[in-house]
């Protein structure tokens, strides 16, 4: 390969001096400040060599997920490709197989408003079938699961703690009649509830 030959007017040309100045610079510091760790290394790494049998396998992988793709869409029934479509956002309708239905369910379903197509998502896939049927928004909302309280698990109490509840029982139930006929020496009895039967 042969060296490009300058002319003259290179050499009298100011930003040739300029840029031969910077050369100058880099071939004296570079190595310096290189080896002092200031100047990052140039790039050792080499280019990741993409090979045909990897462009292969990525396409094989491509058109086997794109026919599990439509394998599911074909055994889906009417009224799940409705919910489908009514749950999928607008880009994914536009490239959704809608050969399960016919023409005219086809032409209904892709006229119904983004208010119908939320309702016809949160019904059920039978309801979206009925709804295909008769080619009206006729939602169904499937039932909440109401949520269980956690179970109090009961033990079975010993006989200590059985002999226990009934001290406890009869000494409230003795509390309440001694509150009522007996009072503590030298307080009146206010509001009598026996009387004795003679005086003395």
């Amino acid at each position: 390969m042969e060296k490009k030959k300058r002319s003259m007017r290179a050499f009298l040309n100011p930003l040739e001096w300029i840029a031969g100045f910077f050369q100058v610079l880099a071939a004296v510091f570079g190595p310096l400040l290189r080896w002092m760790g200031m100047l990052t290394p140039p790039s050792t790494e080499g280019f990741q060599n993409t090979q045909v049998a990897d462009v292969e396998d990525a396409r094989k992988l491509a058109e086997e997920q794109e026919a599990a793709v439509d394998a599911i869409v074909r055994e889906m029934s009417p009224g799940e490709v409705v919910r489908a479509y009514a749950r999928a956002d607008a880009a994914t309708r536009a490239e959704m197989d809608l050969s399960a239905l016919d023409l005219a369910q086809q032409d209904w379903l892709m006229r119904l408003s983004d208010e119908d197509l939320s309702k016809l998502g949160m019904s059920t896939t039978a309801a979206c079938a009925r709804s295909l049927e008769a080619k009206t928004v006729k939602p169904a909302y499937p039932k909440a699961v109401a949520e269980m309280e956690a179970v109090e698990i009961l033990k079975t109490p010993t006989e200590e703690e059985i002999e226990e509840m009934k001290r406890q029982q009869i000494a409230a139930l003795f509390r309440q009649v001694q509150r009522e006929l007996f009072h503590a020496p030298g307080v009146p009895n206010l509001n009598p509830k026996h009387t004795p039967a003679t005086l003395h």
